[in-house]
């Protein structure tokens, strides 16, 4: 396993850290966790839908996998996939927000600047939440959104999200073990949620974590079981098979609420054998990446991402032609 630990960072970090400690932290523990009090923030994601901008460079086309409303980003002046015949590649974006909130709206930058750079397809799922749903039913449409890829042509799928999002990318992994879907070509995850129990953990501390209140997710974690679709399989996505992982990428502000859960998984994956390297940077956001161009080290994560998108791709495009070679091989 690598762990990358970056330099201290410029005012700019210092001073988002310090109002996001004074402002937003205070305000999260105070924000009822009820039925009335999470329903508001659903409804600001879907003004989000309405009024995020696009990023420059980048198609965005309203789109369905699993039934479910996906922002189809894909960079300028590609051909449309229906002349095509379907992709050989995509990138499945699972925003993060709890399991209470965001959007495909509210990360529009992040997956406009993914599909931009890497001139790659970009699906960003509008999967169920709470208070309408649990973690099981977030869980079914994320995996229901990654099969219907596979459905329309693409061979190769690197799924990406942040925080909840990122839990929801591990149990895209197990269910794609379970079910005999293609694994995943790799996954990145940004300050990824990885136990739905971990407030119940007395070891854990948000005490150092610039919004995430430990006792607020405490109270909301009761909510994650409901239905309408149950939850199955591990709580924990360090509970998941390593073998089930691609190679995996993973960033975190450095001593953020989540952060011992991402070195344990990124531990848990490098001792079978496979790729695994975090990256870990002081002063920052939980999940900064995914809040796009708001400090350079939001961009310097973006950029490792593309990279890492890239070459987990040329890796699984590699791995396919080694295995259809030695098929006609064994044919001849």
């Amino acid at each position: 396993m690598a762990v990358v630990t970056h330099p201290a960072p410029g005012k700019r970090s210092y001073v988002l850290f310090v109002l996001s400690l004074l402002f937003i932290k205070p305000l999260m523990k105070l924000w009822p966790i009820t039925d009335r009090g999470l329903r508001p923030i659903g409804a600001l994601s879907r003004l989000a839908y309405r009024k995020s901008k696009d990023v420059s460079g980048v198609e965005r086309q309203p789109d369905t996998l699993g039934g479910r409303l996906t922002d189809h980003l894909r960079p300028a002046g590609a051909l449309p996939i229906e002349l095509t015949g379907g992709g050989d590649a995509a990138v499945l974006y699972l925003h993060g927000g709890a399991f209470i909130g965001c959007g495909p709206g509210t990360h529009r930058e992040i997956g406009g600047r993914l599909a931009r750079d890497t001139a790659i397809d970009l699906y960003s799922v509008d999967y169920r939440q709470l208070p309408e749903a649990g973690v099981g039913t977030s869980v079914h449409d994320a995996v229901a959104a990654y099969r219907e890829l596979f459905d329309r042509g693409y061979r190769r799928v690197v799924v990406v999200g942040d925080s909840a999002g990122g839990y929801l990318c591990g149990k895209v992994i197990e269910a794609a073990a379970r079910e005999g879907l293609p694994q995943p070509a790799g996954f990145i995850g940004y300050s990824p949620l990885l136990d739905l129990d971990l407030a119940a953990d007395p070891t854990s501390t948000s005490r150092h974590d610039a919004y995430l209140p430990k006792k607020k997710m405490a109270r909301l974690a009761p909510k994650f079981d409901r239905g309408p679709v149950l939850f199955q399989g591990a709580r924990n996505v360090n509970d998941v098979a390593a073998e089930a992982f691609p190679a995996t990428l993973l960033f975190t502000a450095q001593d953020e609420f989540l952060e011992p859960d991402c070195v344990r998984l990124a531990q848990h994956i490098s001792a079978a054998g496979i790729p695994a390297t975090l990256h870990s940077y002081p002063w920052q956001l939980h999940a900064f990446p995914a809040m796009g161009g708001v400090t350079p080290q939001a961009l310097q994560a973006i950029e490792l991402s593309v990279v890492a998108i890239r070459e987990a791709v040329a890796a699984a495009a590699a791995r396919d032609q080694t295995g259809l070679a030695e098929d006609a091989q064994q044919a001849g």
